[in-house]
């Protein structure tokens, strides 16, 4: 009989196999891990050559989708290849900063089960804290945390997610490709009544590289704009949808200096009008109450 699976591990990449093999050996030197744990590794460019692991603990699967997929549709492919309990998600270029890390994060789900994912500490490769990555919008709340917080939201470059948490609420919206997924995600949880946590004993470096990433510059404003408002559209009360629109919209305008790059936003959320109108529902009232008292920011 098949021994059933606690934790899997899932990585996108996209064109990085040198970053990529760097970070899986970072998690097959993890330890005091419920074994065995699966690997799943989504090759969104198709060209990397990944050998089995030589720990016997981890079993790797490697798919190679027929197009790039995005950041959300890679995640999303890989959850649904996934069959542990807790889903660790890390960046391709990303390692962990010791070898209980992923322990760590195990250890916050199995004590509480309101909880339905984890947020971490992301550092430079020299070690330093980067505290534009720390998941709360005061990031002096959060910069010196000595224990766990609970937080907002969570970022994509490493994070552990519940899966019976995610397959309540669904997936991530896959035509966001990059960016704001996981604001998404992390409302749709909050508002099912779990709670998000931050760990700053948890931390993985990231060893930034610009090779494979397809949205920056004007792109790189445009998305996280267009895909700001969608998530106002999608899941948050009036008047907040409007407010981010335009504090977004006059961001985009600022960064590119173009008119024309806000107008390439507003048109794109004019023709998902009918879909973002089907997609509405907004969180409670009370999940707005709760997103203040831990300090959230809704207007934008």
């Amino acid at each position: 009989m098949a021994v059933p699976l606690k934790v899997s591990f899932i990585i996108i990449t996209y064109h990085r196999g040198p970053l990529l093999l760097q970070c899986l050996q970072s998690i097959y030197e993890q330890t005091n891990l419920p074994y065995p744990c699966e690997v799943i590794v989504i090759d969104n460019g198709g060209d990397v050559n990944v050998p089995s692991p030589e720990n016997p603990n981890f079993h790797l699967r490697v798919e190679k989708p027929e197009a790039n997929l995005g950041v959300a549709g890679g995640r999303n492919l890989g959850m649904r290849y996934a069959q542990g309990e807790y889903w660790i998600i890390l960046d391709d270029d990303a390692t962990w900063h010791d070898n209980l890390d992923a322990a760590r994060l195990v250890k916050n789900l199995d004590d509480d089960p309101t909880c339905g994912a984890v947020a971490i500490q992301i550092l430079d490769p020299d070690g330093r804290q980067v505290e534009t990555l720390l998941t709360h919008p005061d990031k002096a709340s959060v910069r010196d945390a000595a224990q766990t917080v609970e937080v907002p939201y969570f970022y994509g470059g490493g994070h552990i997610l519940r899966a019976k948490a995610v397959q309540q609420v669904g997936d991530y919206p896959e035509r966001f490709f990059y960016a704001m997924e996981e604001i998404d995600l992390a409302l749709r949880l909050i508002d099912a009544g779990y709670r998000i946590l931050y760990d700053p004993a948890v931390a993985a470096y990231h060893h930034t590289n610009q090779t494979g990433r397809t949205v920056y510059g004007e792109a790189y404003w445009k998305r996280n704009a267009l895909n700001k408002s969608r998530v106002g559209w999608r899941l948050l009360p009036h008047p907040y949808p409007i407010t981010i629109m335009l504090i977004w919209s006059a961001a985009v305008l600022f960064k590119t200096r173009k008119p024309s790059v806000v107008w390439e936003v507003w048109r794109s959320l004019w023709h998902e009008r009918r879909l973002l109108a089907s997609e509405r529902k907004p969180i409670g009232s009370k999940t707005v109450q709760y997103l203040k008292q831990i300090g959230a920011r809704l207007l934008y």
